[in-house]
């Protein structure tokens, strides 16, 4: 009798995730680019100039719309998945030469490589020339994004005890990148979290936002960036810290993670404090036993991205369990399902926020990075990402 009703329960177990995977199915279609661990990190652009959009992660670009076909653009290494992260933390694209192609820019380990762009040699089996950029890239979730209004971006990171942004002379894109520092020294761990950039006092500037505070872009050249202290998390800290008016009362908040290794998903309402800018916490996922009151519980949420997954005009979070970040003994929950999750932002009439947790997949995880976008270009944002189980597209179908 104990064998049937163990038999029972895992059949009706079975039953339930093949009906929740065909549920999910119809809202997302999971596409393996590969099985192997070759990146933390994951973008998009048109390499082959075709106007399809097409994805890089790690040594490989995968021509759209079907991304079946791959070229490599450095020598190819896959990685044990137990052991290392790979030499592709984050991974970029830009046409830095201004020829008119994309080209990709490569991070890899905070303490171990040197950072490099790819020249895009305009052809399909090409070889993509390498460009030194800098020694090394400080912080674990740099961002390319333009914070000078010169409409070209600068890589957000920070350099011997200073914040800042790396950027070519963009004359000689070929030559070394230099550092450009702004507000106060301070102590800054090479492995920091947490970072963003966005419009926070309203003046139509981007600022900088870390998991310490703010930098207050000034909107002038050679002038120190003003830094306001404000801790957002006080466990480690986040990956990409977001910046959008969740609230839609006029002025941007924060997303972020609070524990990029560990626990925590919340949103930082701005608000007006003694005519200073504070922000106000309201979780959105928090640790397991809060499973019911928020609908999902993971830890490792080590990449975010902002997008409308379903079209309401709202940006919605994306981001997931990361896998195995420093093997498959540390961290918090290590053998738990890698998913990735999108969560649905919804306000109600008197723009009440709240988040609703939708499953992606149980076994793919993410690395550092996740991309929201429409590669396909069907209209519907679709989600990238990248893991020690491999690269892995996930198609908006719409229920």
């Amino acid at each position: 009798m104990k064998r049937v009703n163990q038999f029972l329960v895992l059949s009706a177990f079975t039953v339930l995730t093949v009906f929740t995977l065909v549920a999910q199915a119809a809202e997302f279609q999971k596409k393996i680019l590969t099985d192997k661990y070759f990146a933390d990190g994951i973008a998009s652009g048109d390499f082959n100039h075709d106007g399809q959009r097409d994805i890089v992660a790690g040594p490989y670009w995968y021509a759209g719309p079907a991304f079946e076909k791959k070229q490599s653009f450095y020598e190819p290494v896959s990685w044990p998945p137990a052991d290392s992260p790979s030499n592709c933390m984050l991974v970029f694209v830009y046409d830095f030469n201004s020829d008119g192609w994309d080209d990709i820019l490569v991070l890899g380990r905070v303490h171990l490589h040197k950072a490099f762009w790819y020249e895009n040699p305009q052809t399909v089996n090409g070889e993509w020339k390498k460009h030194f950029v800098f020694e090394r890239v400080q912080g674990e979730s740099p961002l390319l994004v333009d914070v000078t209004s010169d409409e070209k971006p600068e890589l957000i990171c920070h350099w011997e005890n200073q914040w800042g942004w790396l950027a070519p002379d963009w004359s000689a894109p070929d030559k070394p990148w230099h550092f450009h520092a702004i507000g106060p020294h301070g102590e800054w761990n090479r492995f920091y979290h947490g970072t963003g950039a966005g419009d926070l006092n309203g003046d139509e500037a981007t600022d900088i936002v870390i998991n310490d505070g703010w930098f207050e872009n000034p909107a002038q050249r050679a002038v120190d960036w003003k830094f306001h202290p404000f801790l957002f998390a006080k466990e480690k800290g986040g990956a990409q810290m977001l910046v959008y008016d969740v609230d839609g009362d006029g002025d941007n908040d924060v997303i972020s993670s609070i524990d990029a290794h560990g626990w925590g998903l919340a949103w930082f309402e701005q608000q007006q404090k003694d005519a200073k800018i504070t922000f106000k916490q309201h979780t959105i996922m928090g640790d397991r036993s809060e499973l019911k009151q928020y609908g999902a519980a993971f830890t490792q949420p080590h990449a975010l991205a902002l997008a409308d997954i379903d079209g309401d005009g709202l940006q919605d979070v994306v981001t997931g369990k990361r896998r195995w970040a420093h093997g498959p003994n540390r961290d918090i929950e290590p053998a738990e399902a890698p998913v990735v999750y999108w969560f649905q932002l919804q306000r109600n009439e008197n723009d009440k926020v709240q988040y609703i947790p939708h499953l992606v997949d149980d076994w793919s995880g993410i690395g550092v990075q996740i991309e929201a976008s429409d590669v396909n270009q069907d209209g519907r944002i679709d989600i990238l990402t990248a893991s020690k189980l491999g690269t892995f597209l996930f198609q908006n179908r719409e229920k």
